[in-house]
């Protein structure tokens, strides 16, 4: 088989396109046309059908968890008693 008639595998965007142009696809390093990409949050920039949307949890703020008590007062000092101030009358 002569090579003229041999036709090449040239990929989905070797193509013309007026105004447009090739760009690679961040994720999977193909060529794509800059018509049929997408830029995500992340700045990569993705064909239409790689493209994912940033997870809502990235966007949730946390608040303050404040766990000190509402009333604060201090303890009463410790008392110790030594042996000889409990006698059996006491008890």
């Amino acid at each position: 088989m002569p090579a003229r008639n041999m036709k090449k595998n040239r990929g989905r965007a070797n193509f013309y396109k007026h105004g447009d142009n090739n760009i690679i696809d961040d994720r999977t390093g193909f060529k794509i046309k800059a018509s049929s990409s997408r830029k995500e949050w992340n700045g990569f920039v993705v064909a239409g059908n790689q493209w994912e949307a940033r997870q809502p949890q990235d966007l949730l703020r946390g608040f303050p968890d404040r766990q000190a008590a509402a009333i604060n007062r201090p303890g009463n000092p410790d008392t110790f008693i030594e042996i000889t101030d409990v006698t059996a009358d006491d008890l």
